[in-house]
C-alpha cells in the first residue's frame, strides 16, 4: 500500500483539495479535508479511472462518473508504480507527444509534417482568406491603397497631359456601370501596356493608343480595364501575393501598415498576373458594356490583334500580365458574331477623332 501526495478536485465546486492518494488492490483512496475540518475520503474503482501522459511530469487522472472528479499528481515515479501495481490495466493513452520523444525518425517527420502545414496555410489558405477579406474592406480604404500605388507609379513616367484629357472625354462617352471614380492617365511609353489599381485609378500607355485603328478598340481596353476595377480583381490579387502580411496587419486593424507595404511594393505589384477566370470575367462584362450600348463587339476582337502584333515580345507587357489565352480569344469571336444590336456611335467617334488629332 503506496501513499502519494496529491490535489483532488470533485468537479461539483471549484475548490481544490490538497489529499492523500492511497493505493489498494483494486481502488484508491482519496483522503481530504473538508471545508467545516472533517475528513473525507472518496473511493475510486481502478477500472474506472483515466489519464493521458503528455509532455510535463504532471498526471491528471480522471474518474468516469456524473461529477468528473479528477487527481492532479506531480511525483514521476507514480507512472511506473502503477504499471507495477496493476499490470492488468491500461491508465495511460498514448498520446502523439509520447511517440514522437521516443523517436527521433518520427520526430523529424512530424516538424515536417508541421512546416508542410504551415506552408500550406500560408501560401493556400491565407492568400483565399485574404481575397475574401479584399471584398469586404471599406470601398475610401481601398480607393486609398489605389492612390497611394499610383503616386508611386505615376513618378516614374511622364504623363501626357493632354492625351489623358482625351481619353478621359472618351471614356465619359461610355456607361461602364460601376459607382468607382474611373480616372485615366496616359503616359509616355514605347511599351504596349495598360493596367488597372484597386479604387479606379487606370494607367495607359501611349504606345498602344498609337497602335489602336478604332474607337472600339480603345472603348474595349477601357472596358477590360473598368471591369478589372469593378471586380476588384487588382485589389484581390495584391492581396493574394501578400495575403501572410495582409492578412495580420488587417487581423490588427493595421491599416498604415498596409499602406506603407504597399507603397514599397509598388513596381513589384504592377507586374501580377491576373488568372484565366479573372481575365474572362473582365472580357464578358466588357461584352456586356458594349451590347448594353450598341458599339460593336468587334473591338475586342480587333484588339486582341493589335496586342498579338504589337511589336516585339519584350516590349508587350500587356500579354504577360493580361495572359491572351485562345479560349478569350474564341470567347471575342462569338460575342462579335452574335450581336446584331449596333448603334450609331457619332459622339464616341467624335472623341476619338480628337484623341487621335492630339499625335
Amino acid at each position: 500500500m503506496q501513499n502519494f501526495n496529491v490535489r483532488y478536485h470533485d468537479g461539483k465546486t471549484a475548490i481544490v483539495n490538497d489529499a492523500t492518494l492511497t493505493l489498494m488492490p483494486d481502488h484508491w483512496l482519496i483522503r481530504f479535508t473538508g471545508p467545516k475540518g472533517e475528513s473525507r475520503t472518496v473511493r475510486w474503482e481502478v477500472n474506472r479511472i483515466v489519464t493521458e501522459q503528455g509532455f510535463t511530469n504532471l498526471c491528471i487522472f480522471r474518474y468516469h462518473d456524473f461529477s468528473e472528479q479528477t487527481v492532479e499528481c506531480k511525483e514521476e515515479k507514480l507512472p511506473q508504480i502503477l504499471r507495477e501495481e496493476y499490470p492488468g490495466t491500461t491508465f495511460f493513452r498514448k498520446k502523439v507527444s509520447n511517440t514522437i520523444l521516443k523517436s527521433p525518425l518520427t520526430l523529424v517527420g512530424f516538424f515536417i509534417l508541421l512546416i508542410g502545414l504551415l506552408v500550406g496555410i500560408y501560401f493556400i489558405i491565407l492568400p483565399f482568406a485574404a481575397e475574401k477579406i479584399a471584398a469586404r474592406i471599406p470601398r475610401s480604404m481601398e480607393i486609398k491603397l489605389g492612390e497611394t500605388l499610383y503616386q508611386n507609379v505615376i513618378s516614374g513616367y511622364k504623363k501626357d497631359e493632354l492625351l489623358s484629357k482625351k481619353v478621359n472625354d472618351f471614356a465619359k462617352a461610355i456607361d461602364f456601370q460601376t459607382t468607382y471614380p474611373i480616372r485615366i492617365s496616359v503616359v509616355n511609353k514605347k511599351e504596349i501596356n495598360a493596367f488597372a489599381l484597386p479604387g479606379g485609378r487606370i494607367v495607359v500607355f501611349d504606345e498602344i493608343i498609337k497602335k489602336m485603328k478604332t474607337k472600339e478598340e480603345l472603348a474595349a481596353l477601357l472596358a477590360h480595364e473598368v471591369s478589372h476595377v469593378h471586380y476588384q480583381h487588382s485589389l484581390k490579387s495584391i492581396f493574394r501575393s501578400m495575403g501572410g502580411y495582409l492578412f495580420i496587419s488587417l487581423l490588427f486593424s493595421d491599416v498604415s501598415a498596409i499602406v506603407a507595404m504597399v507603397a514599397e511594393n509598388s513596381n513589384m505589384l504592377l507586374n501580377l498576373t491576373y488568372s484565366r477566370a479573372l481575365e474572362i470575367e473582365a472580357d464578358r462584362n466588357a461584352g456586356k458594356i458594349f451590347k448594353a450600348q450598341g458599339i460593336g463587339m468587334k473591338g475586342l476582337v480587333d484588339l486582341f490583334k493589335v496586342l498579338q502584333t504589337g511589336g516585339q515580345e519584350e516590349t508587350n507587357r500587356l500579354l504577360s500580365t493580361h495572359p491572351l489565352t485562345d479560349e478569350r480569344i474564341r470567347n471575342a469571336l462569338a460575342l462579335a458574331r452574335e450581336q446584331t444590336d449596333i448603334r450609331d456611335q457619332s459622339e464616341l467617334q467624335n472623341r476619338w477623332i480628337e484623341l487621335k488629332a492630339t499625335k
